[in-house]
């Protein structure tokens, strides 16, 4: 028996490593973000294995200038890490407190003015531990907040060695292999690149409680072109020489296996489940992300063009008057300005 020829898979993935390798270590970007990182590398003394920038900034879509650098933040050890930015004054927590609740439902927010002199950046980390970030861009994942952002535009702006560099690569590169997988069943019956990546960016968004409306999604897909352009088209042909996609023309593929009615109902029930952790969150960032308050109102404000003014009451005790005018925000954010 001839056995089958696994050359051009072979190929198709060693090309696909090569260009997402080449985009996720271009350091082309922030100079902010690449000095931030290098900050919170150094001041780690050894707890930081690296430092992913990723978000709004990366990708260039709708930003301004009150907008922070979205940092995941990959430790070796939470209570080493706390304790290295307390020494820097940053924290005004114990780094015990910060840390135990890190190991409760991770990522955690932080929000750090980084860097020294008259102009800080201003970053939103998300922090998380090493086997924490692997596993949650991996087949074993247990909610969607790292594998939807990992798969658009991300940057590595600093490590502490080659190997710390090297694993962080991986994690990217298995989230954006993965997102295929996800977005299975949304996907049309035959679909391009562009349709790929706006089906992956409404589903993934959709799958999160979030302060922007749905037009999100399409602002995303526009400012992400080079990104979409540059690396997925060349994901649709590995997966079609490994047999997963069928090439109906040039450019256009479709599934060899459609989604079945289990499949549809575990990435339901997976994107469900993502939300019910996602709003778990809320709670212990209260406590770890300084000034959170204030944060969601400008974000809600930037991305809806809409005033939000809390009375004295609401600002003395959100976690029991906001409830009200959140539920009428969600359900009002998808209405024409």
């Amino acid at each position: 028996m001839t056995a089958p020829n696994t050359a051009p898979a072979r190929s198709a993935t060693a090309r696909f490593d090569a260009v997402l390798r080449e985009r996720v270590l271009a350091h082309g970007g922030s100079d902010a973000a690449r000095a931030a990182g290098a900050w919170l590398v150094e001041i780690g003394s050894g707890s930081v294995e690296s430092v992913v920038f990723f978000g709004s900034r990366k990708s260039g879509a709708g930003f301004d200038a009150s907008s922070a650098h979205d940092l995941f933040v990959i430790t070796r050890d939470y209570r080493d890490f706390y304790a290295a930015l307390r020494r820097t004054g940053r924290l005004r927590r114990p780094a015990w407190l910060l840390a135990q609740l890190n190991r409760w439902l991770p990522p955690s927010q932080l929000r750090l003015e980084l860097g020294s002199g008259s102009a800080p950046v201003t970053a939103k980390c998300a922090v998380i531990d090493a086997d924490a970030f692997r596993r949650d861009t991996g087949p074993a994942r247990r909610d969607h907040f790292c594998l939807g952002r990992m798969c658009q535009p991300v940057e590595i702006v600093a490590a502490l060695d080659a190997e710390a560099e090297a694993l962080a690569l991986a994690a990217i590169t298995s989230a954006h292999r993965l997102a295929y997988r996800w977005v299975r069943p949304w996907l049309p019956g035959s679909f391009d690149v562009d349709e790929l990546y706006r089906t992956l960016l409404r589903v993934s968004l959709a799958g999160e409680i979030r302060p922007e409306s749905s037009r999100r999604a399409e602002a995303l897909w526009a400012a992400q072109r080079e990104h979409r352009s540059g690396v997925y088209p060349v994901l649709l042909r590995e997966l079609a020489d490994s047999g997963e996609l069928e090439e109906v023309a040039d450019g256009r593929y479709r599934c060899r296996r459609p989604a079945g009615a289990w499949e549809r109902l575990r990435l339901r029930s997976y994107f469900q489940w993502s939300r019910v952790r996602a709003t778990l969150r809320w709670g212990k960032h209260v406590v770890t992300f300084d000034d959170w308050l204030d944060y969601i109102l400008r974000k809600a404000q930037r991305h809806t063009g809409r005033p939000i003014e809390l009375t004295a009451a609401e600002r003395r005790h959100p976690l029991l008057l906001l409830w009200p005018r959140l539920l009428r925000y969600l359900r009002d954010k998808e209405s024409p300005r």
